[in-house]
């Protein structure tokens, strides 16, 4: 069991680490049904507020993660002002994760529990923990806060170049995010040039985010993401209770 609580955390973090809840106070960010700006943007604000957009109301998304043989894929439905997720993915294990306000729910074999489910209260973790980075849309910038440049290449698709200090800097110090992005770009050989490709669809939705991260020790980890089903309601609900059990307090040790 323990074995799987980091791998559980870091898979349930894909989405934080690729951007979801950036800084929405930006002026060229509005929401899901909002008509795109009539003036077009320079790239980087282009892509910035394109993640904006994405995340001003509900969504699905498509992610995966790589690293040599091994990856981890996460398919969910979120609703991030309502702190609303459904999160299901291997890791390489089967997982699940749904949350509802501050009730995280998770079902693996591997957590060894004596019913499928295992319930958590996110405010008994500790600021800086992963799970809780997990789930906080709205506390953090990722990487997308360091995109220090970008071009268009074609018709709403962009490249360009991320630089994870500075993605830190911007990130908001809540439930640890700046951490989490110091310590990833730790990991980098050169965490100043991340290379990344970016999709914007017609209403300047951020719909496709890939980067790779040259590592020190386990080769480059290839991070794909592709949103979609924007402003479309999405409904969580908690497991039976009777498949249910809430986490021991040696349990959040692990988160």
């Amino acid at each position: 069991m323990r074995r799987l609580i980091p791998t559980l955390s870091i898979a349930l973090a894909v989405a934080l680490v690729s951007g979801c809840g950036t800084d929405s106070s930006d002026p060229g960010a509005s929401g899901p049904s909002a008509a795109p700006a009539t003036s077009k943007l320079e790239p980087v604000a282009a892509v910035k507020q394109g993640m904006d957009r994405s995340l001003a109301g509900q969504l699905a998304m498509d992610a995966s993660v790589k690293a040599g043989n091994q990856s981890i894929t996460l398919n969910g439905k979120m609703d991030p002002a309502a702190r609303m997720f459904h999160i299901t993915g291997k890791a390489p294990d089967p997982l699940e994760a749904r949350l509802i306000g501050d009730a995280a729910y998770l079902k693996s074999e591997s957590l060894e529990g004596e019913k499928p489910w295992m319930k958590l209260d996110l405010t008994k973790l500790k600021p800086n923990s992963t799970l809780r980075q997990s789930f906080d849309m709205k506390a953090q910038t990722g990487i997308i806060g360091g995109i220090v440049s970008a071009q268009e290449v074609g018709d709403g698709r962009y490249t360009g170049v991320a630089d994870l200090g500075k993605a830190a800097e911007a990130a908001s110090t809540d439930a640890g995010m700046r951490e989490g992005l110091e310590s990833s770009a730790k990991l980098a050989k050169d965490p100043t040039a991340i290379p990344f490709e970016a999709t914007l669809d017609a209403e300047g939705h951020l719909t496709a985010l890939s980067y790779t991260v040259a590592t020190k020790t386990i080769g480059d980890l290839v991070t794909q993401m592709r949103l979609s089903e924007f402003g479309k309601p999405v409904t969580v609900e908690a497991p039976p209770a009777s498949e249910t059990e809430a986490a021991s307090e040696e349990m959040y040790k692990y988160f």
